[in-house]
């Protein structure tokens, strides 16, 4: 239950991050180096998901 919890938790704090990052584009700040990376290990993990799901079907 609590893993469950945990887990939930920590999707909707990316969740949270990934608007936070559009926000600031959006707004024209500076994005930090680490933020671009760490987006960028979140687009790699996304696209591998979504292509091992389509290879699935």
């Amino acid at each position: 239950m609590l893993l469950q919890k945990y887990r939930e938790n920590k999707e909707a704090l990316k969740q949270i991050g990934r608007e936070a990052l559009a926000e600031s584009r959006r707004m024209g700040l500076t994005i930090s180096a680490k933020d671009r990376q760490n987006e960028a290990k979140d687009k790699n993990k996304r696209e591998r998901k979504d292509r091992v799901t389509a290879a699935v079907r």
